[in-house]
């Protein structure tokens, strides 16, 4: 399976993208600058594109699968968390579905457990995104992550459509890691859940949903 993914520039997307790899899948790289190619590349990359919307028609060509980190804009300069560029992401979605992609993967801008009272959540501001994706016709995940950590990852995970610990955290390895084994994994088909820390392996946290 060829991948694509967005903001791949981001902390996160940058082990994405080895995990595909690692994995046995051919990626593409979708960065916010040129000084990011060489990284992405390093990282194992078969393809690193600069974001432009002009590409987008033809962008999806050859990939079956798509991996979108709403955490970051695909336009961004860094892997600085900023607010969701909405319409980027309903651009991107529209055209996953009109290039018949077969699986979208979302990392939410909604992390696990957040506060209902969050003003971002009274206006549906961060929600948007993952509404739309499930409204659409793709095969999609939508993942909601704990607090993410620069921890080394252990391969092991809890996942739930809800989690009940208050204070969650994931190391983003663990986090890519999880993304990556979504693609294929029958059980995260069309669901929305929350990952953090936990004691079982990815696959079998997953396979669990």
């Amino acid at each position: 399976m060829k991948v694509i993914v967005f903001g791949a520039h981001g902390s996160v997307g940058e082990h994405v993208v080895s995990r595909l790899l690692k994995n046995g899948y051919k990626s593409c790289a979708v960065v916010g600058n040129e000084n990011q190619i060489g990284l992405l590349k390093k990282r194992g990359a078969a393809e690193v594109v600069v974001y432009e919307e002009r590409l987008l028609p033809t962008l999806f060509e050859g990939y079956e699968a798509a991996i979108y980190l709403t955490g970051i804009s695909p336009k961004g300069s860094s892997g600085r968390t900023v607010m969701v560029d909405h319409q980027s992401v309903i651009e991107t979605v529209k055209e996953a579905e009109r290039q018949g992609v077969k699986r979208f993967v979302m990392l939410s801008a909604v992390t696990a457990n957040e506060s209902i009272g969050d003003e971002s959540r009274e206006i549906a501001a961060k929600e948007m995104p993952d509404e739309l994706l499930r409204q659409s016709k793709l095969t999609y995940t939508v993942v909601q992550p704990g607090a993410l950590t620069d921890k080394p990852g252990n391969g092991k995970v809890s996942a739930a459509v809800t989690l009940e610990s208050a204070e969650l955290e994931i190391p983003r390895e663990d986090l890519a890691e999880v993304l990556v084994q979504s693609l294929e994994i029958e059980a995260t088909f069309n669901k929305t859940f929350e990952v953090a820390d936990g004691d079982t392996t990815v696959s079998k946290a997953l396979a669990s949903l």
